[in-house]
């Protein structure tokens, strides 16, 4: 008997069984249950759909050239959901695997497209499916916070998605406290107050100026707009009492308006706006609202209580005639012992209520009232009167406020030749101005165009400064110097 087979029988056995070339996503072989290295094709593999990540990694075309030339130095951690056939990017890596298929797309290179992963099992279980994606989201929120940087708003919303998944988790609402020991408990350590402002400006922000916070605003000045907002509606409710939901639109209005240009946004100019708004809705002063929303002034009033009520105003009495000394030449026996009687000089006329008005009026070149006479209220005054001047000559945009204890209130920005208005003497002579306080070093362009003639000087052919921007600089000038000498005598008792 022949027990050969021909080819075509031997064909014919290889194809039969378990050699079908088919296999379906149920039958395939089941993934390993500890962590394991494996090799995984680009069309294997998906970013992460819940990645906190929503803009472009600021690094990604550095990160692209190194991986053009050198490779993938770290492969990112994969897993996959029970359900699915490809994998994902466990915790990172998901700019690691943008540049990947682009760089196979624009070279089909092999090496980006076979990559070598170490593959993390899934975290769920078949009682909690949550946890393996709870897992990856934390996993993602900390990989970014260490190499990508997240913006606030990226990070506030990958927090508000791990609350929803935690709820499901156990079935129950969380309370931010509550939230954050969980976060801590799970690897992500973020404390309760942090919690409380990304909500608050999840809320209140992100409606209004999405395109401002998605262009990387950062804590400090998120949290600078909802202490704006909270002492602005603490004043509505003062006057409005009842009437909260009109001081939200409003919020909503000033705000929503500087969200077409998140380069040049600037929180000074939205209190102005939400301030002017106010004045108008409650027919109440502007420089008021400006008093009670200052942030020195709440610092004031914190320790010091609030400011008392002026008391009534009444005229003062005509003034009498008081004897002058006048200087003279030492006595001598010629001269005798008499002097002639003193000739008294007519009193000054009294100085007006206003000298000038604007964000920081004028009332006095030199007097500083005691209850303001601190580094932290006169920084604020001096941040308003800087402002103002650079507003004469449109150069408000140069001027920003600087809080730091050792400044002077106000810092300003470069003004190079592309500024639209560089090119107006007045507006340089003013930039130089500021520049010089804040003891910035000139160049020979802008320091000539700070002239001894623009104090004094009345040609009608010529510029100079007017009477109102003359005061305010010299105040803010009388200003700055007291600043110095309360920074100094604090320096010294320190020392001491």
């Amino acid at each position: 008997m022949n027990n050969k087979l021909t080819s075509t029988e031997l064909q014919s056995r290889l194809l039969q069984g378990n050699f079908d070339r088919e296999r379906s996503p149920d039958e395939r072989f089941a993934d390993p249950l500890m962590e394991t290295s494996m090799i995984v094709t680009l069309e294997q593999l998906r970013p992460y759909d819940h990645n906190p990540r929503l803009m472009r990694n600021p690094n990604y075309d550095d990160i692209k050239a190194s991986i053009r030339n050198r490779g993938l130095d770290t492969p990112p951690p994969i897993t996959r959901r029970p359900d699915q056939e490809w994998f994902i990017i466990a915790n990172g890596g998901n700019t690691r695997l943008s540049i990947l298929n682009e760089l196979w797309r624009e070279t089909h290179d092999e090496r980006f497209w076979r990559i070598q992963c170490l593959y993390k099992p899934w975290a769920g279980t078949s009682d909690q499916p949550m946890l393996g994606e709870l897992r990856c989201l934390i996993g993602h929120l900390a990989e970014n916070d260490m190499h990508g940087k997240l913006s606030f708003i990226e990070r506030a919303l990958g927090i508000n998605k791990a609350r929803e998944l935690y709820q499901q988790v156990e079935k129950c609402q969380l309370s931010q406290r509550e939230l954050a020991e969980h976060l801590k408990n799970d690897g992500y350590p973020i404390n309760q107050s942090h919690i409380s402002r990304m909500e608050q400006a999840l809320e209140y922000l992100l409606p209004c100026i999405p395109d401002v916070l998605y262009a990387g605003m950062g804590r400090s000045q998120v949290e600078k707009l909802l202490s704006l907002r909270a002492a602005s509606l603490h004043l509505w409710q003062r006057h409005a009492a009842e009437d909260a939901d009109s001081f939200d639109n409003l919020f909503s209005s000033a705000l929503s308006l500087f969200n077409d240009q998140p380069e040049d946004f600037a929180i000074e100019r939205v209190q102005d706006e939400l301030l002017g708004l106010m004045s108008q809705q409650l027919n109440v002063d502007y420089n008021l609202l400006l008093l009670d929303v200052d942030p020195s002034e709440q610092k004031r009033r914190a320790v010091l209580g609030p400011t008392p009520e002026p008391p009534p105003y009444i005229p003062p009495e005509e003034p009498e005639p008081r004897p002058v000394t006048r200087r003279r030449k030492p006595e001598t026996e010629e001269d005798g012992i008499g002097s002639p009687a003193p000739v008294p000089l007519p009193e000054p006329e009294e100085a007006p209520s206003l000298l000038c008005e604007g964000t920081e009026p004028v009332t006095d070149i030199w007097r500083i009232p005691q209850l303001w006479d601190t580094t932290e209220s006169l920084r604020s005054v001096s941040d308003r009167l800087a402002w103002d001047l650079a507003e004469y000559y449109a150069i408000d945009d140069r001027v920003n406020s600087n809080t730091d204890v050792n400044g002077i209130g106000f810092q300003v920005m470069p003004f190079t030749s592309d500024h639209p208005m560089f090119t107006r003497p007045q507006s340089r002579a003013c930039w130089a101005l500021l520049a010089a306080l804040n003891e910035i070093p000139l160049t020979e362009e802008l320091a000539s165009a700070l002239t001894p003639g623009l104090f004094f000087q009345r040609n009608a052919d010529g510029f100079f400064f007017s009477d109102e921007f003359l005061i305010k600089a010299f105040r803010l000038i009388r200003i700055i110097r007291r600043i110095k000498e309360l920074q100094q005598e604090a320096q010294h008792a320190a020392n001491d």
